[in-house]
């Protein structure tokens, strides 16, 4: 698993946050694949269509026959409100806010996307366990 957020939390940023990014991405499974790696799975928020494809273009280059599959993880808005506020209560720093306003900025973001393919819808309202054995079959690996 490999978390663009993660991966790009440089200080100062970067100044192509998105292109640091699938540079990174590109490297990392290239490097992993020389191990025997075969499936990851990147998370990050990706704003455009035209950032996934640019994504792509730099997988392929990696790997001309790579099989890429994205997915838009789908919350309602109070579910995610409340997951928030049960994982506050597991930390010692108050984030709450912070990912409050994120999930506001992500939701205008997304309604503003109109038709622009971000991924194939995914529910995510089910228990941890659930959305493995969806995504592991959605993705034909069992």
């Amino acid at each position: 698993m490999l978390d663009g957020d993660h991966l790009i939390a440089a200080n100062p940023p970067p100044p192509d946050e998105v292109g640091y990014l699938h540079a990174i991405l590109a490297l990392l499974i290239d490097h992993h694949r020389r191990f025997g790696y075969l499936h990851f799975v990147i998370t990050h928020f990706w704003r455009t269509s035209a950032e996934l494809d640019d994504l792509r273009g730099r997988l392929c280059e990696v790997d001309a026959k790579v099989d890429i599959r994205c997915f838009l993880l789908v919350l309602s808005l109070d579910d995610n409100l409340r997951r928030i506020q049960r994982r506050q209560s597991a930390r010692a720093l108050d984030e709450q806010e912070f990912e409050q306003r994120t999930v506001m900025q992500e939701r205008g973001i997304l309604s503003k996307a109109g038709d622009d393919h971000l991924g194939d819808p995914f529910d995510a309202s089910a228990s941890p366990e659930e959305l493995v054995e969806t995504l592991l079959s959605r993705l034909g690996i069992r």
